[in-house]
């Protein structure tokens, strides 16, 4: 899907099992790295011409290499 307000962003949904494999982790700074890692793993194999700019809520959000 494509941003309105800039259109060289694309936000992808992130998978909620992402979520649930990283509740366990009780250190926020901690959970929050591996979740990113996650993701950026994710984008890598699933979208590889998409490179994440950040994460927002959900959705990473991101821009064409």
């Amino acid at each position: 899907m494509v941003d309105k307000q800039n259109s060289n962003l694309i936000k992808i949904d992130i998978p909620p099992v992402y979520m649930h494999i990283t509740k366990d982790i009780q250190d926020r700074e901690r959970r929050g790295n591996l979740f990113k890692r996650y993701v950026i793993g994710y984008l890598a194999v699933s979208y590889p011409e998409l490179r994440l700019i950040k994460i927002e809520g959900m959705k990473a959000i991101c821009r064409k290499r």
